[in-house]
């Protein structure tokens, strides 16, 4: 056996090889991990998956008097393959009844080719970095979909027959209702890769094409940013950083779904004190799991909500708790009262702007009186791409030929002083109180997304994108 003469061989495009000569049926591709790439005279090439030496055996057996050449890839990449390839257009069978539930992505089925393009799915997913997968039905075709750095991507195109046993794999794997097609479901499923676990958070929802599918990644294995990572200016940090030194009061982060606020707020509660601090944390849902903190995952079914874990969780001497979003007035009011005796609350509530974090609450029927004694802080923030260093954003392999490779943070934030505490219990305009801080040197995100396009950390189409500009 010698090396092959193919160094560049990718296997995650070898879409033609069904048009290689003498290639191996599909059944023993998928048994053996072995397929052909070339034959010649002299030797045959083929591409195997790592540790994977059955295979050769016969195939030293079959080509008695021609050398193997081996091209050896890595195991995930070779089940992609036979997920996107091999099986991508075959006849599809399913079977229900498993009892196996640690699904590795790695293990090709020989019997169940929808195993095996759910995995493929699943594999590029993790691969390309993902946040989440959509697997949507059209009239004539299955759309599978991923969200990199943000911004959806379509990936591939699969036949229309398939599209139910899809569906009902990803129920088995996520533990739903495979026989209910017609109410919307929710659950969780976890994978493995190698030696890392990954998390799924699974959504199927009936439509007119049928049942479409949302998968939310969650790498268990990657630790989150650092504030300092996060993309903010010098001067935004520091002000989160001050902020920190707050004993108690609300520390809020506004902005839309998606724009990053669970992220800053984890970052946050890493730079704190965990040894000496009771911190607890209650979240819909728990994302990431932080070392010396409570984190609590909300649970609406069975009436365990913000604010019912919240006012329990009063009780257990806490001294920082981070509420994952403040939705309705008594949530709002749980933690209103808790940074008035002493809690610092951290949490994120939907606004555009950081000012309109006052007009919101004032909405959600907060007193005024109530919200100047306890704001502290409030940041704004968006997510946009950042331009790929390699290829300063004219597209290549490291990022997908986007040109962008992950997103940083656009930012605002005011600290509530004396003077806007004042103007937030007279029942100041937003507008007033804007034009307050403006006087204190205060940068709206406008002003920030600005200054990413000067340093060429992004550019002024992804920040339009965004609505910045």
């Amino acid at each position: 056996m010698g090396r092959s003469e193919f160094p560049e061989f990718n296997i995650l495009e070898f879409s033609d090889y069904k048009n290689v000569d003498g290639q191996y049926t599909s059944q023993f591709i998928k048994s053996s991990r072995c397929v052909k790439i070339n034959e010649s005279d002299n030797d045959v090439t083929v591409a195997v998956a790592r540790g994977k030496t059955n295979g050769i055996k016969i195939l030293e057996q079959a080509h008695r008097n021609k050398e193997i050449k081996q091209i050896v890839v890595k195991d995930s990449d070779f089940a992609e393959f036979i997920g996107k390839f091999v099986d991508g257009t075959a006849e599809i069978t399913l079977t229900l009844n498993e009892e196996n539930k640690e699904y590795r992505l790695e293990d090709i089925n020989s019997d169940s080719p929808v195993v095996n393009i759910i995995n493929a799915i699943c594999l590029e997913a993790i691969r390309r970095g993902a946040s989440d997968i959509h697997i949507q039905g059209e009239k004539d075709f299955v759309n599978v979909r991923l969200r990199i750095d943000g911004v959806l991507q379509s990936v591939r195109k699969l036949e229309k027959h398939v599209f139910d046993s899809l569906v009902s794999r990803v129920k088995v794997m996520s533990g739903l209702n495979v026989m209910e097609n017609r109410l919307c479901q929710d659950g969780r499923m976890s994978v493995q890769v190698q030696d890392k676990k990954f998390d799924f958070r699974v959504s199927v929802v009936p439509s007119v094409c049928g049942q479409n599918i949302v998968l939310r990644l969650f790498d268990n294995g990657d630790e989150e940013l650092t504030l300092e990572e996060l993309g903010f200016s010098k001067e935004n940090l520091k002000k989160l950083n001050s902020a920190l030194n707050n004993p108690y009061g609300m520390i809020l982060a506004t902005g839309p779904t998606g724009s990053g606020k669970t992220t800053t707020l984890h970052a946050l509660i890493k730079k704190m004190d965990r040894e000496h601090l009771k911190i607890v944390t209650i979240e819909d849902p728990v994302e990431k799991t932080i070392d010396g903190i409570e984190q609590i995952q909300v649970n609406d079914e069975i009436n365990l909500t913000f604010e019912n874990i919240l006012r329990h969780v009063l009780r257990h001497d806490p001294d920082v708790i981070m509420v994952g979003e403040i939705r309705d007035k008594e949530t709002a009011e749980l933690a209103v009262r808790s940074a008035l005796t002493g809690h610092l609350i951290l949490s994120t509530i939907h606004t555009n702007d950081s000012v309109g974090a006052v007009s919101r609450l004032r909405n959600l029927g907060i007193e005024p009186y109530l919200i100047s004694g306890t704001l502290r802080t409030v940041l704004a923030q968006r997510l946009v791409r950042k331009i790929c260093k390699e290829c300063r954003g004219k597209g290549c392999g490291l990022c997908s030929f986007t040109g962008f490779s992950g997103r940083t943070a656009i930012s605002e934030i005011f600290d509530v002083d004396e003077k806007i505490s004042s103007m937030i219990e007279s029942q100041s305009s937003d507008a007033k109180i804007r034009n307050y801080i403006k006087t204190l040197g205060f940068k709206p995100l406008k002003e920030d997304a600005a200054l990413k396009i000067k340093s060429e950390i992004s550019t002024k189409d992804e920040i339009m994108r965004e609505g910045l500009l």
